[in-house]
């Protein structure tokens, strides 16, 4: 009879991780649902304790991103381990169920006060990589059973599920916001920052500036040397951009080479125009790739909010228009007013 009743509860909880697996919430929230759920049955002999592991993306490391009841000294020594490093480290690294009904030699990390207990260490594998660690207390002396560990392994196994389409959802959010060759936004991305950032300008009553960036030359180069050097060419380029710009800043790369900024809190046209002056004299250095020295330069179309409009296909149009006159002359910055006003003259 109470093995019945420990299958029921295994089949319930298996169940509420399944549906916590559909909730659109952070990974790490779903963890921290799973513990809960997990710690709710009682005849594991668990203190209602414990917590989660997920290893970072260099493989060698477990973060603690989920934990119930854990001491503030425990949280702090234990945030982070190595593989191997105590009972959670082990099992991460041997990739398989670590059992101790008491403090031992492999408890490696002791705070101040820890209090006699045992410990389940659930590695979590998916094809042959260890993607966490599922950590529960148990009862000092408490002895393991066959079911127990079956349950153990089924959580783990739906867990190993839940993360690598958590990570694989990740990855195609990111893909479909970032631009691939340069890991900096896609245009898709940047539209939504500039909504966001028209919104907060007009609630704020500040201004700000958009810089078109177009590429002298750079057509030349990769059709010279092919396209492996004029992507790692853009790369370059787009570092360049970004030791150039503070951390409110954002460039996105539109395509092809064209890159856009958005210039935040800046106080005049005049002061965008002095970043646009120092962008194209830093773009224009040489390029040292493999053994080529490459020359390109840049000419840079200017909007600014509210100034010339506020409503972003707007914003963009105007410093389009302000890109094609500074590459009249190629390696200019020109603002939209400065455009338009030589155009009606």
């Amino acid at each position: 009879m109470q093995e019945l009743k420990q299958r029921a509860d295994i089949h319930d909880t298996l169940n509420e991780i399944l549906n916590i697996s559909l909730m659109k919430i952070p990974l790490n929230d779903q963890m921290d649902k799973i513990l809960r759920v997990v710690l709710k049955i009682n005849w594991l002999s668990l203190e209602q304790k414990g917590c989660i592991f997920l290893a970072d993306e260099s493989g060698v490391k477990l973060k603690m991103v989920a934990h119930h009841n854990l001491g503030e000294s425990l949280l702090s020594l234990c945030s982070q381990i190595d593989f191997g490093q105590c009972l959670c480290g082990i099992a991460a690294q041997q990739q398989k169920l670590i059992f101790r009904s008491c403090v031992d030699a492999d408890h490696h990390i002791v705070p101040d006060g820890m209090e006699p207990h045992g410990h389940y260490n659930m590695p979590i594998v998916l094809d042959g990589k260890t993607l966490g660690v599922l950590n529960l207390y148990v009862k000092h002396g408490h002895q393991p059973s066959k079911l127990e560990q079956d349950f153990l392994r089924a959580c783990s196994m739906t867990m190993a599920s839940i993360i690598e389409r958590k990570k694989i959802e990740e990855r195609l959010h990111t893909l479909s916001y970032t631009d691939e060759l340069t890991g900096i936004s896609n245009r898709r991305q940047f539209m939504n920052h500039l909504d966001e950032i028209i919104i907060e300008s007009e609630k704020r009553k500040r201004m700000f500036s958009l810089l078109f960036i177009d590429l002298d030359y750079f057509k030349a180069v990769n059709d010279r040397y092919g396209h492996d050097y004029g992507d790692k060419l853009l790369i370059r380029v787009t570092q360049r951009i970004q030791q150039c710009l503070r951390d409110t800043d954002i460039v996105a790369r539109l395509g092809g080479d064209e890159f856009v900024l958005i210039l935040e809190g800046i106080s005049s046209e005049d002061t965008a125009q002095q970043i646009a002056e120092k962008l194209i004299t830093t773009i224009s250095k040489p390029y040292s790739i493999d053994e080529l020295t490459l020359e390109i330069g840049a000419s840079i179309g200017i909007s600014s909010f509210p100034l010339h409009g506020t409503h972003a296909e707007g914003l963009l149009r105007k410093a389009d228009h302000a890109l094609y006159a500074a590459k009249e002359s190629r390696g200019k910055a020109v603002i939209s007013s400065e455009y338009h006003a030589r155009a009606s003259a």
